[in-house]
């Protein structure tokens, strides 16, 4: 994680409440970097539980990012939320040119139908060397959106823009369990085994190249010869 970073996120992020403010208060008290930013994070979030209405929900979550994140400055873009700093539609290109060190979307992407346009200014916006932070719904949300992204996306969308793949993991959260996935090719193994929940979202972390060119529209994976033999056999085979 860059020192103090810039961060963008794409669809403001709210305290849903599964997890108890409590839980909040005692992260602060383990993980803030000295007394003074443990006693600013707390006098934070003892506002934000007194807020009222929407503002509350979402002014928690920036209490989150800012222990976690220790950014430097927070930007978010979202038409739906009266917090966010812009209300900018992601299915088009947004007008900005500031560069951000982190740019994170946690379960918007499949709530946009232009996702290239979405992964485009998630591209576009973060600086060279910077991470990217995508959770986006795999299997078992019917209806919750547009769209269920597939493995081969994100490791394509990789592939094609030279990301590093710093964190592949997919996870469910009722009830909690992660699978760490370190290749591409150990997802057809662990859908065979039954290893995979069966509501599950992919979480993944990429790291942008420092010469990073524009946006590459990937070809999946398959077509493009980019699978190893094991990897094109078991696409047939899972069909």
């Amino acid at each position: 994680m860059p020192p103090k970073p810039k961060v963008l996120e794409l669809g403001e992020s709210n305290w849903y409440g599964d997890i108890p403010t409590e839980k909040l208060q005692q992260d602060i008290a383990q993980f803030a970097k000295s007394p003074a930013d443990q006693d600013a994070l707390q006098a934070r979030l003892k506002n934000a539980l007194a807020m009222e209405g929407q503002a509350r929900i979402y002014e928690i979550a920036r209490v989150f990012f800012k222990l976690f994140l220790d950014h430097e400055s927070y930007t978010a873009i979202d038409p739906g939320t009266p917090s966010s700093q812009y209300g900018f539609d992601l299915n088009m290109p947004v007008p900005l040119q500031e560069l951000f060190d982190v740019t994170i979307n946690i379960g918007t992407a499949e709530h946009v139908f232009n996702v290239l346009q979405f992964f485009k200014t998630a591209h576009e916006r973060t600086a060279p060397g910077g991470l990217m932070i995508h959770s986006s719904p795999f299997t078992g949300w019917p209806d919750h959106g547009f769209y269920c992204f597939q493995p081969t996306f994100f490791y394509d969308i990789a592939r094609m823009n030279r990301y590093q793949v710093m964190s592949f993991v997919i996870a469910q959260f009722n009830p909690l369990q992660f699978v760490q996935v370190n290749t591409h090719e150990e997802i057809p193994a662990l859908l065979k085994s039954g290893k995979l929940p069966a509501h599950t979202h992919i979480n993944v972390v990429f790291r942008k190249p420092p010469d990073a060119g524009e946006f590459a529209i990937p070809i999946q994976g398959y077509y493009a010869g980019a699978l190893s033999p094991e990897g094109m056999k078991s696409w047939g085979e899972l069909r």
